[in-house]
């Protein structure tokens, strides 16, 4: 265990621990994955020859999920605890205004998912050798896609205003 820090709690810093869940997660995601590849990759489908069903499939889809399912609840834990922790009394943190760029990062993203599925596709697909034709399905794939490669984008260019200092040039502070 770690020193008592200043606030009297004992543990790892945050920073060592969360390098630790990374390794951990990189070392985990390295072997399943190679045991993917090494181990049953080529068995063939028993309705289609054709096509591979690879023996750790599953336990492939079952570590993504819980995967994601562990950081989604990492992700509303840590929301909620700094939300409690604030108390909603300070809106700037460091001259930062943390809480209107909370609002904006929240607000962009429901549009973009809302206006993604609005304008998602949903002609049919051919999967497999069959056509998948759900459009619900189609059109909520098409959403995440999209919204991902859209926000990606977004941060690309947030962080060249940010490199660029045009960001404090526009605000009219020059440092």
């Amino acid at each position: 265990m770690g020193v008592r820090g200043k606030d009297g709690r004992r543990g790892v810093p945050a920073d060592r621990l969360s390098g630790r869940v990374l390794a951990v997660l990189i070392a985990l995601s390295v072997v399943l994955f190679g045991a993917f590849f090494l181990v049953g990759y080529d068995i063939p489908y028993a309705l289609d020859p054709q096509f591979n069903a690879p023996l750790l499939t599953d336990a492939l889809l079952f570590y993504t999920y819980a995967v994601c399912a562990v950081a989604v609840a990492v992700a509303v834990v840590a929301m909620v605890r700094g939300a409690m922790r604030r108390g909603g009394s300070r809106y700037e943190i460091n001259g930062v205004p943390s809480r209107r760029i909370s609002l904006c990062v929240g607000c962009v993203l429901v549009v973009t998912l809302l206006l993604t599925f609005a304008f998602g596709s949903a002609e049919p697909l051919l999967v497999n050798g069959k056509v998948f034709a759900e459009a619900g399905w189609l059109r909520l794939t098409d959403m995440f896609i999209n919204t991902s490669l859209i926000l990606g984008l977004v941060a690309l260019a947030l962080v060249a205003l940010g490199v660029s200092g045009m960001g404090r040039r526009i605000n009219g502070k020059r440092k």
